[in-house]
């Protein structure tokens, strides 16, 4: 099995609202999705209220209400599983990746899992809404939400997961704090409670997105590349004008030992008055501040969360 963690943007959203500049789609479903407008499900009914759309996404996708009624019949007439990977800098980089492919395949024990990393906003919803539908060929009932990182997925083989994560479009170094917790925690709950063994893999695609997110969700990746798992860890970028196969980006891997032995005297505050003793990670996982203090970068933050304590086993 392969976990695809993807970065999500709003370029779907943007070509939704203009599918006739979409290449490679049929010109009859460019038609049906400029008449049913897709890219407006959620903001028609939330204008700009980014906490409304979390809560309306979650009723679109629990079936039973007349939202998830109104997403069926919406999703049978723009037909996501019939558009191109191009339309989208998420789906094609999951198409051009080594063993990639254009959809999640169901019904077999082999099933890969598609997480779809969605800022917390009406733009970031849509996109990862109709991305994760466009995977599973329309099929709802793959589809799940999760409100927030810390939330536990069900069944998830086979299906695409749409994560928000607050504070993936920061504003404020505060929000990627915010955010890097949110993925240390989904990490940790991908390796305890969605990996079975220990030999699945984990591929990053990192095309879509705020760039600005870029250096974090690598921080993810090379924090799980640093646990003791035999699965491998990649990551993959697309650039506008990148031709044939994603470029594959560098990960480290750090001693899981050093990671717990420096990040030790920040569990309780963030904060200690003396340096941890090993200063491989300065700079990187903790800084010197100005008032004297050691504090946790937002880097530190994430990897602390992924982690947890040396005597919390990560379920391999």
């Amino acid at each position: 099995m392969t976990l695809h963690l993807v970065s999500v943007g709003s370029n779907l959203v943007d070509a939704l609202s203009a599918p006739s500049g979409i290449s490679g789609l049929d010109p009859d479903l460019a038609d049906a999705i400029r008449d049913e407008s897709p890219a407006r499900v959620l903001s028609d009914t939330v204008g700009s209220d980014n906490q409304a759309a979390a809560v309306e996404l979650g009723a679109c996708l629990s079936p039973g209400t007349d939202q998830h009624r109104y997403l069926a019949q919406l999703t049978q007439a723009v037909k996501p599983g019939l558009w191109p990977s191009g339309i989208s800098a998420e789906l094609d980089t999951l198409t051009r990746v080594p063993g990639g492919r254009r959809h999640l395949a169901a019904g077999s024990t082999s099933n890969d899992v598609a997480v779809l990393l969605a800022t917390d906003t009406v733009d970031g919803l849509t996109a990862a809404l109709w991305n994760a539908l466009a995977l599973t060929e329309g099929d709802l009932d793959r589809v799940e939400y999760l409100p927030s990182p810390a939330e536990l997925p069900s069944a998830p083989r086979g299906r695409a997961l749409v994560v928000r994560v607050p504070g993936l479009d920061a504003h404020t170094e505060g929000d990627f704090t915010r955010a890097m917790e949110g993925l240390g925690t989904l990490g940790r709950t991908l390796v305890t409670k969605v990996a079975d063994s220990g030999d699945e893999d984990f591929l990053f695609h990192l095309s879509g997105g705020y760039k600005a997110a870029v250096p974090y969700l690598i921080g993810l990746a090379e924090g799980l590349r640093s646990l003791r798992r035999t699965g491998t860890v990649q990551a993959f970028m697309l650039h506008r004008d990148t031709l044939g196969k994603p470029i594959r980006l560098p990960l480290r891997r750090m001693r899981i030992e050093v990671l717990h032995e420096v990040l030790h005297p920040f569990r309780e505050t963030g904060k200690t008055p003396c340096s941890p003793g090993n200063d491989v990670l300065e700079g990187y996982a903790y800084d010197l501040t100005d008032s004297g203090d050691y504090e946790l970068t937002a880097f530190g933050a994430g990897l602390l969360a992924l982690i947890g304590r040396p005597e919390e086993p990560l379920g391999l």
